[in-house]
């Protein structure tokens, strides 16, 4: 789940200005990272390639496998290790390096002679998260046609933002094998047999409402609600700039390009019930 939430906004950061030859721009030499850490949990999260020329098969990826990389907190070292694939992904087998609210960390990776760093202070845990209800009921549904005669329940996540800062949610069907409230199968048979889940985009507002339409599934729901950090904000306003006035978007690596940043979250469940 994690390893694709935020891949969108480096879409700008993966191909060279276009004022630029492709034939000089040096794509084994420059890295692009997507590093992100999330308080209290592993360090599992860590993606390296390298820049992807234009004229490249759309399907190809440049991953970067044999980097040194470490997280380094309070002056200690904490060596990456490649993880299963070929996939660029690295990540910290050990379970000695904590990723906490308030410390600073600090991405060092040795590659071609060259060292690439980044920094990211862990932001605060959200707080004030409250839903508006623990328990919706759903009734199921046996004809496709159904879905346009229901009033289903609409469900409200509110947190404290007096500083306008950016958040972002996950909700997700935890259920082992969920229910679906589709009696007859047919999404299911549209869009596979997976658990439902949903992320939205960073929002600087302090609620957000998960329509009961789109509930697919009976059984218990987390809300996740994520900080994010500075960096990353500015990362996501860059991006989001006014289309005539276009820069690159910013990003924190240096002798790079890309993101290394940090989350922290805090959570609450709630129930789809049949009636």
């Amino acid at each position: 789940m994690k390893k694709s939430v935020f891949y969108t906004l480096l879409i700008f950061l993966l191909a060279p200005a276009c004022t630029e030859d492709p034939a000089e721009v040096p794509y084994v030499n420059t890295v692009v990272v997507a590093g992100y850490l999330y308080a209290g949990e592993p360090v599992t999260n860590i993606k390296v390639t390298s820049l992807i020329p234009f004229n490249a098969d759309s399907t190809e990826e440049f991953h970067i496998n044999d980097a040194v990389i470490d997280i380094v907190h309070n002056d200690m070292a904490y060596r990456l290790v490649l993880s299963e694939g070929d996939s660029g992904y690295y990540h910290y087998p050990g379970e000695d390096l904590q990723i906490l609210a308030g410390e600073t960390y600090e991405f060092r990776m040795n590659y071609y002679d060259g060292e690439i760093t980044a920094y990211t202070t862990v932001p605060q845990k959200p707080e004030g998260l409250e839903i508006s209800d623990e328990e919706i009921f759903i009734e199921p549904i046996y004809e496709i046609f159904d879905f346009r005669f229901r009033d289903i329940e609409d469900v409200d996540v509110t947190w404290e933002n007096d500083n306008r800062d950016y958040y972002y949610i996950l909700i997700e069907n935890i259920e082992e094998h969920p229910a679906s409230v589709d009696v007859n199968g047919v999404i299911e048979e549209f869009f596979g047999q997976r658990n439902f889940s949903f992320i939205t985009q960073p929002t600087q507002l302090d609620i957000y409402r998960i329509r009961g339409m789109s509930l697919e599934q009976y059984g218990t729901y987390r809300v996740k609600l994520f900080k994010v950090n500075q960096e990353y904000a500015d990362l996501y306003e860059s991006i989001e700039q006014d289309s005539r006035n276009l820069n690159e978007p910013l990003n924190n690596i240096n002798n790079g390009l890309g993101i290394f940043t940090s989350f922290n979250s805090d959570s609450m469940l709630f129930e789809v019930r049949m009636p």
